[in-house]
Parts: C-alpha cells; sequence; structure tokens
C-alpha cells in the first residue's frame, strides 16, 4: 500500500463484508445472460445495447469465477478502477486520485508506478491476460475488447497467446490473496515441478523450492520423500507439448456485417474463426486441444461436446 492512499483499500477490505451485506441487491458480477445459440454477446458490461464505448465484451462469463475471495482484478479500459472478489461477485472500486491499480502488488499506487492493462487499438490483434485469473484473458481485434476464459483446468500462456496446459504456464495468482500474510501463510503447489510450490503472502505469489530429492506434498504444506508426496506432474507433463506464437490468418469465410461472433473452422477441429463488425481471423488451439463451440474455446478433445 502507498501512505494513506494504500490504507484506504485497506480499510475497504476490512469492511468489505458489510458492504456486500448491505448492497448485495446491488452488486453487478458482470456476467450477462445465457444466448441459445452461444455465441458471445456485443453488449459490453455496464453498456448500452449498441455497445458504442468500446466496454469490455463478457459474454456470460463471470469475472470473479474460480477467482479466491478478497483478490483484486484490474478494470480493463481504466487503469484508476479496479475490481474486489468477494463471495464470487465483482465488487466495483476506485483508487483516490492520482493514484492507479497495481494488479501484482494488488494496492493503489503512483502513476509511474503502475502496471496497467493493455488497450485495444483499431484493426490490429492482440491478447492480453486478465491479471490475476490465471485462466481469463482479452481478446481484442478492431478496438473490441472481448473477455476469454479458458476451460478444464487450462491457462491462458501470455508466450502463445492462447489458452494452454498448466505444466506450461504454472500461474497461481489466482490462489494468492492479500489477506494472506506473514501470520497466514497459504501454500499453492506448483504445476510444472513436484519439488516447487509458492507460499502466498500480501496478496504476493513467491517460488519456493524443497530440499533436493524430496517433492512438496499438500497433505503438510511441506517437503517429503517423494513415495510421500501427492504430486502427479512427473508422469502428466511426458504428453505436454509446449507450443510457439503464430500469427494470426484471415479467415476463409463471410463473417456477419456486425458484432463478435466465434464459429468453429469449416475443417479443423482445432481451430475457430473470431470475428468482429464483418472482419474475420483464423485462430489455432494449442497442440491437443479441439475447439468446443458451446463454450467457445479450445480444451481438451475428451470434454468437446460433438
Amino acid at each position: 500500500m502507498t501512505g494513506g492512499k494504500g490504507l484506504l483499500i485497506f480499510g475497504l477490505l476490512l469492511c468489505n463484508h458489510f458492504l456486500v451485506e448491505a448492497k448485495n441487491a446491488d452488486v453487478d458480477t458482470g456476467a450477462l445472460p445465457d444466448r441459445e445459440d452461444g455465441r458471445a454477446s456485443i453488449t459490453a458490461a455496464g453498456d448500452a445495447e449498441d455497445g458504442t464505448d468500446m466496454g469490455l465484451i463478457m459474454g456470460n462469463l463471470s469475472l470473479c469465477q474460480n477467482v479466491a475471495d478478497s483478490v483484486f482484478l484490474p478494470y480493463v479500459g481504466d487503469c484508476n478502477k479496479y475490481y474486489l472478489c468477494r463471495y464470487g461477485q465483482a465488487i466495483e472500486l476506485q483508487c483516490e486520485w492520482p493514484y492507479l491499480f497495481n494488479a501484482p502488488t494488488q494496492s493503489c499506487v503512483s502513476p509511474n508506478q503502475a502496471h496497467c492493462l493493455p488497450t485495444c487499438t483499431n484493426y490490429t490483434l492482440s491478447t492480453f491476460s486478465y491479471e490475476r485469473t490465471c485462466t481469463k484473458y482479452v481478446l481484442c481485434y478492431f478496438g473490441h475488447p472481448v473477455l476469454r476464459e479458458c476451460q478444464d483446468g487450462l491457462q491462458y500462456n501470455a508466450k502463445t497467446d492462447r489458452c494452454d496446459f498448466p505444466q506450461n504456464v504454472d500461474c497461481v495468482e489466482s490462489e494468492c490473496s492479500i489477506y494472506y500474510n506473514a501470520y497466514q501463510l497459504h501454500y499453492v503447489p506448483s504445476k510444472v515441478s513436484c519439488d516447487k510450490y509458492f507460499l502466498c503472502g500480501n496478496g504476493v505469489p513467491r517460488e519456493q523450492s524443497c530440499a533436493k530429492g524430496l517433492y512438496f506434498s499438500t497433505t503438510c504444506n511441506c517437503c517429503v520423500l517423494p513415495s510421500d508426496s501427492d504430486c502427479q506432474i512427473s508422469y502428466r507433463q511426458k504428453m505436454v507439448q509446449p507450443f510457439s506464437r503464430q500469427s494470426p490468418r484471415i479467415a476463409d469465410m463471410k463473417c456477419p456485417s456486425a458484432g463478435v461472433h466465434f464459429y468453429p473452422h469449416e475443417s479443423r477441429k482445432d481451430a475457430y474463426y473470431f470475428c468482429v463488425e464483418g472482419h474475420g481471423l483464423t485462430l489455432d488451439c494449442s497442440p491437443g486441444l479441439w475447439y468446443d463451440a458451446k463454450v467457445q474455446e479450445c480444451r481438451e478433445p475428451n470434454n468437446v461436446e460433438l
């Protein structure tokens, strides 16, 4: 926290359970109603139906789903604002001027210290992680930011711009609340190596390593002999191949002239079409994943509903 400004956030945290109870009917989770055709809605959270202010397009996703209580999330399009996740709901808050929200430290900081989310630019495709969630990311095209979420325990890989196996990402930020401090430690196992784990303190995960020859165990939150550990990474990791970033290609289909849409590829199970206002691209899944039209995302083949 930064001086008195940082204390404002801490004070809000201490009383947020009262805020939730008192204003439960007014809290907006940010999720839009499901649509029967499974396409992402063009309506942005908090926007008018025409979506003219290019707000975040959320479809039927919830910002705080799969995120621990009391984790702060950034606000797409305004670095001064942020969300507090509480009981699965996103409570919108704001830093005092001129401070900006910094997701890595979970605090309001001076503008020169803030790590703000990128902004969507016109015409070009870009993606960026929706920080502190591990599974969510923002897909931008023609100025429209679209919230996306990886399925089946997959995580967003910023190196490849798509959903990937957790063994290639090892993100645990969604499990580290600012409430975890030196007096309330929280242990999170690594998804890459059995001899590594993370210790959450003040909302920041710090990587730790066991002594040589020992594995981390979630049963005791300690390092033990491999035979006593419940870690199964070694076997699973052999089945995973990392993927490299590829340039997007123009879609070989005609996209609707209005709205944001996702369609299965006409001939490939591991690719799909992304359409925005009549402009389309072909996007690839990570190796070993197939596109599922029902959830509009790449996932493991045995979970795809054909």
